[in-house]
C-alpha cells in the first residue's frame, strides 16, 4: 500500500531523537526546533518510487553517484542504498597493488557480500526499533547547522575533491559530529525543505523499504532485446569473433533502441545464462579478461538506476544499425581460423586479437560512431579522469583519416608488420615499474613510427604528401567526422562539430591511433589498479597525443610544421619523447593542399568546415561570428538578444576569463518557457601538457579563452548564473570588466547562484528538467559535487 501525505506534524521524531542523543555526547550548539510534520496514518507506507526516489535523485544523487561518490555511497538505486558506504577510496594514488573492484551490480549481488567487502549500512534496518540510521543522523546534523543564506560557505567546509573523508560508521557518528558539526547532509548546500525531510524521515523510520524488482520492459523493447541477443550469440566462428569485438567496444555503453529514445537503457554483459533466463553476469576487471571455461552468452542487461550524465555514454541500436554491422563484419569474405586468445599479451592488443577481422571493417565501425568512442576515453565509470585528461589541452579539434588513405587499410602488411610494436600497458598487468614501461614503449614507438614512414614512402614515392580528401568526410552526412574536445580539469566533454574559436592544437586520428587510445584509456584501463597502472597509462597516452598532433601537422606546409609544433611544447622541446621518440617524420613530405594565408592551421580547419555543411553542421555564430551581431538561425527573440550580448566575450583573452570556473551554466530568463540556457567554458592555456606533475606551473592565465555553447556542455557544472534578459548586457559588460577576485565577487553577488542561495535547489531542479526536455536521450542528472564556493 502506498499513501501520499503532507507536511505539518511530528514525524521528525527519528531525526530529532537521534541528533539530540548525539548532542548529549558531543555537546554541539543546540539544534533549532524543527517544524512539526504530520505522522503518516497507521499502516501507511511511503512509496519509494513515487515519493522517496525523486528526492534522492534531485538532492542526493547529484553528488552520490559513480566511483567519485563520497565514501562510495551510491544513492542512484535501491541496491546502492542497501550496499551502503565504505571507508576505502576508489581513487588512491598511493596504492601499490590493485584493489578489489567494487562496482555496483557487478562485483557483488547481495548485501552480505558487500559487508564482506567492507561496506557498512547507512539506512538502518527494517524493524530495528529505536535504531537510528546513519542517513537520518546526517540529515539531522545538516538540519541543526544550516548556512547563512546566499553567503559563501565557511572555510571549514571543504570542497576539494582530494580532501580526506571520514566516512563515519554509525557507531562513530558522535565523534564525527563533534569534529565536523558543519558536515551534515546535504553537504555544503542550502537545506532541504520540511516536506523533503519529512518524507525521508518517515521512509527511514519504516526501515527504508525499496523494491528489488525493476519495472517490466515494454513489449517493443523485449522483442528488440531478443533480436540483438540473437545477433550477438551467433554460433559461427565469424559471428563469435565479431561479437567479442563489439562487446569489448560496447561494455561501457548505455545501449538504447532508436524507436524508444527515452529508454530503457542497457549494458551488454557476459552471462552464464542464455537468453530467456535471468542474467548471471560474469565479473571481470577488463572486458577481454578470460570469462572461464564454461559457456557464456552476451546479454542486454536493463539499467534500473537513475541515469547520471557523467556515465551516460549512449549508443543507438536499430534495424539499420544491425544491417550496417552485418555488412561491415559478416558479409565480407574473411575466413577466420580460430578464436582470439584471452592471454593478456594477446587480448590486450586488438591488432593481434582481432587480426582476422578486416581492418576496414574495424575502422569504419569506429568512424561511424566516433563521438561515442572519444567520449569513452574521458567519461564513464572512471568519473575522475585525471590520467586521461591531464594529458590533453583544454580545447582542440579532432578529424580522422579517410579509410581509403589509411595505411592500415591500403597497405595489407602494415598492421601485421607493426602489431608487435603496438602493445599497450595492460599487457603487463602492473608487473613492470613505470621506468620499465617508459623504456619499453619509447623503443616500440620509435620503431613503429620508423616503419610507418617506410610504408608512407612506399605508398607515396614522390613525397607529395596528403590532400584534403585524405581526411574523412563523414561519407557525406555523418557528423562524427568533426569533433571538439573540451577538458575541464579532471573531466572532459566531446561534441560533434568544430565548436569554439580556432584552438591551439588539433588531432588527426588514423585507425592505429584510434584503436590504441581506446584500449589504453578504456578497455585496458583499471580504475582499481595500482599506481604503476595509472602512470603507465598516462605515459603511453603522451605518445598517442603527440602522434595525433603530428598527423594533423603533416597536412600543413612542411616548412612551418616544426615551428607550429614547438609553439605547442614551450618548455618541453628538449624532452626525450619530443626529440627522439615522437619526432616529426614527415618533414621531407609535402602537402597537396594549397594554402593562401599565414595561418595554415586555421585555414585547414576552415576548409574542413566549408567542405560539407551536412557534416559540419550549422555555423558556430556564437564563437565565430566575425563581426557581431550574428543571429543564429532558429534562435528565439530572447536568445537573439542574449547572444548578441554574449558574442563579444567568445574567444577573446583577458584577465576576467581566468576568474571563471571551468564550466558555468547561464540561465537567461524572460517569460517562463522562453528561458534560454548557455554553457560558459573556461579554456585554460598551457605552455605544454607533456609532463605528469606540476601542471599549475605550466598554466598561462593571460592566454585563457571562453567558449560559449547554447544548451548544456559537461557533466559537472561548477557554477550557475541566473540573469533576466533585460540585464544580459549589464551582465556581459560586468564580466568583461573583471580584473580582480573582488570584481568577480560583485558579479557573483548580483547574478550568481551560490550553494547556499535560497533558490539553489530550485535552479538545479529547473536546469535538470530543462536538460531532459531538450535532450531526452542524452540527458542525465548533472553532478554538483564540483560546484564552486564562489
Amino acid at each position: 500500500m502506498s499513501m501520499r501525505w503532507k507536511a505539518g506534524g511530528g514525524v521528525w521524531g527519528l531525526l530529532v531523537v537521534a541528533f539530540v542523543g548525539c548532542a548529549r555526547i558531543v555537546a554541539p550548539p543546540p539544534a533549532p526546533t524543527p517544524p512539526q510534520l504530520t505522522v503518516p496514518a497507521a499502516g501507511a507506507v511511503v512509496s519509494f518510487r513515487d515519493q522517496v526516489k525523486p528526492i534522492l535523485d534531485q538532492r542526493c544523487v547529484v553528488c552520490h553517484a559513480c566511483n567519485d561518490a563520497p565514501c562510495q555511497l551510491l544513492l542512484s538505486s535501491p541496491q546502492g542504498v542497501r550496499r551502503g558506504a565504505s571507508k576505502t577510496s576508489v581513487y588512491d594514488t598511493d596504492r601499490l597493488h590493485a584493489a578489489p573492484p567494487t562496482r555496483l551490480f557487478i562485483d557483488a549481488q547481495h548485501t552480505e557480500e558487500w559487508r564482506q567487502l567492507g561496506f557498512f549500512p547507512v539506512s538502518g534496518a527494517a524493524g530495528a526499533s529505536g535504531e537510528a540510521s546513519l542517513m537520518g543522523l546526517m540529515l539531522a546534523l545538516g538540519r541543526a547547522h544550516t548556512f547563512a543564506s546566499g553567503e559563501k560557505l565557511p572555510a571549514a567546509v571543504g570542497l576539494d575533491l582530494e580532501r580526506p573523508l571520514t566516512c563515519a560508521q554509525p557507531d562513530q557518528f558522535a565523534a564525527y559530529a563533534a569534529a565536523q558539526p558543519l558536515g551534515g547532509m546535504p553537504y555544503g548546500t542550502a537545506p532541504l525543505t520540511d516536506a523533503e525531510l519529512g518524507v525521508l524521515a518517515a521512509w527511514l523510520a519504516q526501515g527504508a523499504p525499496a523494491p528489488d524488482e525493476a519495472p517490466p520492459l515494454p513489449p517493443s523493447a523485449t522483442s528488440q532485446v531478443a533480436t540483438w541477443e540473437a545477433f550477438l550469440n551467433g554460433t559461427s566462428l565469424k559471428q563469435r569473433i565479431t561479437a567479442r569485438y563489439l562487446y569489448e567496444h560496447w561494455f561501457l555503453a548505455h545501449l538504447y533502441f532508436e524507436s524508444l529514445p527515452d529508454g530503457p537503457f542497457f549494458r551488454v554483459v557476459r552471462s552464464r545464462t542464455p537468453p530467456g533466463q535471468p542474467i548471471d553476469e560474469i565479473a571481470s576487471r577488463r572486458p577481454y579478461d578470460d570469462p572461464g571455461a564454461a559457456a557464456f552468452w552476451y546479454r542486454l542487461r536493463p539499467l534500473d538506476e537513475t541515469i547520471v550524465h557523467k556515465t551516460h555514454i549512449i549508443y543507438p541500436l536499430s534495424p539499420q544499425k544491425l544491417d550496417r554491422l552485418t555488412a561491415l563484419f559478416l558479409t565480407p569474405a574473411w575466413q577466420p581460423t580460430g578464436l582470439p586468445s584471452y592471454a593478456a599479451d594477446e587480448a590486450s592488443n586488438p591488432f593481434l586479437a582481432f587480426a582476422q577481422i578486416p581492418p576496414r571493417a574495424r575502422y569504419q565501425y569506429m568512424l561511424d560512431n566516433a563521438q561515442y568512442f572519444v567520449m569513452t576515453f574521458i567519461r564513464g565509470p572512471v568519473c575522475r579522469g585525471e590520467v586521461a585528461v591531464d594529458v590533453i589541452e583544454d580545447h582542440f579539434f579532432v578529424a580522422f583519416m579517410a579509410p581509403d588513405h589509411d595505411l592500415a587499410i591500403t597497405q595489407p602488411g602494415f598492421l601485421q608488420h607493426t602489431a608487435s610494436d603496438l602493445n599497450l600497458p595492460a599487457e603487463h598487468l602492473s608487473r613492470l615499474a613505470p621506468g620499465e614501461f617508459w623504456l619499453q614503449y619509447d623503443v616500440e614507438q620509435r620503431r613503429f613510427l620508423r616503419l610507418r614512414q617506410q610504408y608512407l614512402d612506399a605508398a607515396d614515392p614522390r613525397r607529395q604528401g596528403p590532400a584534403l580528401d585524405y581526411l574523412w568526410d563523414g561519407d557525406g552526412s555523418n557528423r562524427n567526422a568533426q569533433l571538439t574536445v573540451f577538458r575541464h580539469f579532471d573531466n572532459a566533454t566531446v561534441v560533434q562539430g568544430f565548436l569554439g574559436a580556432t584552438p591551439k592544437t588539433a588531432w588527426v586520428l588514423d585507425y592505429a591511433l584510434f584503436e590504441r587510445i581506446y584500449y589504453d584509456l578504456v578497455a585496458g584501463y583499471d580504475v582499481f589498479g595500482s599506481i604503476e597502472t595509472q602512470v603507465a597509462t598516462r605515459l603511453y597516452m603522451d605518445h598517442l597525443r603527440m602522434q595525433g598532433e603530428d598527423l594533423f601537422l603533416s597536412f600543413l606546409p612542411a616548412d612551418q610544421r616544426a615551428a607550429i609544433r614547438a609553439s605547442w611544447y614551450v618548455g618541453a622541446t628538449d624532452s626525450l619523447d619530443y626529440r627522439h621518440v615522437d619526432t616529426l617524420h614527415s618533414l621531407n613530405d609535402g602537402t597537396q593542399i594549397a594554402f593562401a594565408t599565414a595561418d595554415p592551421k586555421a585555414e585547414l580547419l576552415a576548409m574542413l568546415l566549408a567542405r560539407n555543411a551536412a557534416v559540419s553542421g550549422p555555423p558556430d555564430l556564437l564563437n565565430r561570428c566575425g563581426a557581431p551581431p550574428c543571429d543564429r538561425p532558429g534562435a528565439s527573440p530572447l536568445e537573439q538578444r542574449a547572444e548578441r550580448a554574449l558574442q563579444p566575450l567568445a574567444g577573446v583573452r583577458g584577465p576576467w576569463v581566468a576568474t571563471l570556473p571551468e564550466v558555468a551554466l547561464l540561465r537567461v530568463h524572460g517569460n517562463g518557457d522562453d528561458d534560454a540556457v548557455y554553457t560558459l567554458v573556461h579554456n585554460r592555456d598551457h605552455t605544454n601538457v607533456a609532463f605528469l606533475l606540476d601542471e599549475a606551473a605550466r598554466l598561462v592565465p593571460a592566454q585563457d579563452t571562453l567558449t560559449l555553447a547554447p544548451g548544456y556542455l559537461g557533466s559537472y557544472p561548477n557554477f550557475a548564473f541566473d540573469v533576466d534578459v533585460t540585464q544580459i548586457d549589464a551582465f556581459a559588460h560586468a564580466l568583461a570588466a573583471v580584473h580582480t577576485t573582488a570584481d568577480f565577487e560583485t558579479v557573483v553577488v548580483r547574478w550568481g547562484v551560490r550553494r547556499t542561495s535560497p533558490n539553489f535547489w530550485a535552479t538545479s531542479d529547473w536546469l535538470q528538467a530543462n536538460f531532459k526536455r531538450r535532450e531526452p536521450t542524452a540527458a542525465g542528472v548533472l553532478d554538483l559535487d564540483r560546484y564552486d564556493n564562489l
